[in-house]
């Protein structure tokens, strides 16, 4: 059986395996880099926070990336997310 765990990485998992590090940037100097408190960072790694568009502007400045990069991450991975919920029944309402 498959789990969403196995289909889908949150942002912040992304962000600290994909780049911070390969660059061998901590997670305090990331935080220094864009004037936040290292819990802000720690929490978007360990999946307690989701990336804001704010979050990802400065984070895109500081890596080198783009702010859409890290909102289409974030929004795949709700999306995703989601999908794994029960929710009731929706009548389409067009064709």
């Amino acid at each position: 059986m498959t789990t969403i765990k196995t289909l889908l990485s949150h942002p912040g998992e992304i962000l600290k395996e994909e780049f911070l590090d390969p660059l061998g940037i901590s997670q305090y100097r990331l935080a220094k880099a864009i004037g936040k408190p290292q819990s802000a960072i720690s929490d978007i790694i360990h999946g307690r926070r989701s990336i804001t568009p704010e979050m990802a502007y400065l984070i895109g400045k500081a890596l080198g990336t783009t702010p859409d990069f890290w909102l289409s991450l974030q929004m795949t991975y709700q999306v995703k997310t989601l999908e794994q919920c029960d929710f009731p029944a929706v009548e389409t309402l067009v064709d």
